[in-house]
């Protein structure tokens, strides 16, 4: 077994150029990716599954074919039509980044990319190398479990001077070749062989130089984390019909689902009111929040509506209700010849 495990073996390359899956993002051997592309499936996949994201990817070029196209939308719009991916602060940053882009044109270096909204160190580094051949590493939680593997490093890569010094290896593993296609390479790796479970060390063609392997403990690296614990989020939430329409209100920059459109709960407002009995209570997990809404109807004995409420026709829910918490709430809003289905 060879003792330097410095430089990505040019077997990884060779190894994913020949396994990797196809994806509507990547391009032939040798073809720079698209800025555009590469930033929407960077963002998107951040803590999103991949077989959720590559539908909705392909979707949203063909909604948001440029920057150019996304900069000219509306908030409601690009909300809309992220529904269901959550993490919505992503939508928004890159709604952002695109007025920018638009405006100014494509950064070409990691440390100007990263200036933009909502683009950090990883996305940046994406971009950078990937379209502008940046020699510039892709870290995230892939590449620091095959670099923890392959130098067998403990303590916790993650922060402090374990961080440092993940930093500095994913330097030094990018040297020997194309800084792209080591860097996807790196990445595919730790997602389909160098996995946190039972990874497939027979398979990995980085094995050679893994000292992890050679001390026969590879998923002894990197060192676990401790799961934060959940927070239990309860709420008592209204579905009120008011004049023939539903009534909504944007949820407050500190609340889950900042900026999005929720029903309101008891204590929104004096002029709303339970009634009869709860419709059923709805769980939905958004970080390390456990989220558990009490679902009633309601009454509003108000005759205006407070800033920042509104009241949505039936017909018009499609569009407004963005998040998959809110959704699970309006599907116990109960059947009439009127009302639409929400996807």
């Amino acid at each position: 077994m060879e003792s330097d495990p410095t430089t990505a073996p040019v077997a990884l390359v060779e190894w994913f150029f020949q396994a990797r899956r196809i994806l509507p993002w990547r391009t032939p051997r040798g073809v720079s990716r698209d800025p555009w592309q590469t930033l929407l499936s960077e963002t998107m996949s951040q803590q999103t599954r991949l077989e959720v994201v590559v539908p909705r990817y392909s979707e949203w070029v063909e909604k948001f074919p440029s920057v150019a196209r996304l900069a000219a939308a509306s908030e409601d719009e690009v909300l809309a039509a992220w529904a269901g991916l959550g993490y919505y602060s992503r939508a928004r940053n890159l709604h952002r980044a695109s007025r920018e882009l638009a405006e100014r044109g494509w950064p070409r270096s990691s440390t100007e990319l990263r200036a933009l909204p909502g683009v950090g160190p990883y996305t940046a580094a994406a971009v950078a190398s990937l379209c502008f051949g940046e020699r510039v590493p892709m870290v995230d939680g892939n590449a620091i479990r095959v670099l923890s593997r392959v130098h067998a490093l403990s303590g916790d890569p993650r922060t402090g001077a374990g961080a440092r010094r993940i930093a500095d290896l994913a330097k030094a593993w990018i040297a020997s070749g194309d800084a792209g296609e080591v860097n996807e390479a790196t990445m595919e790796l730790g997602a389909r062989v160098c996995t946190p479970r039972s990874p497939r060390c027979g398979e990995c063609p980085a094995a050679e130089i893994c000292r992890g392997l050679a001390k026969g403990e590879p998923e002894r690296y990197p060192t676990p984390r401790a799961r934060p614990e959940k927070v239990r989020v309860e709420r008592e939430t209204l579905l009120v019909l008011w004049n023939g329409k539903w009534l909504l209100r944007r949820a407050g920059k500190d609340e889950l689902l900042s900026g999005l459109w929720i029903p309101p709960a008891t204590g929104d407002h004096s002029g709303l009111a339970p009634s009869g009995d709860p419709l059923g209570t709805v769980r939905h997990s958004i970080t390390v929040h456990d989220v558990r809404w009490t679902v009633w109807r309601g009454t509003f004995r108000g005759r205006t509506l407070p800033e920042g409420w509104i009241a949505c026709p039936e017909e018009d829910l499609p569009r407004h209700l963005v998040s998959s918490l809110v959704r699970k709430v309006f599907a116990l809003r109960g059947g009439s010849s009127k009302r639409v289905d929400l996807p």
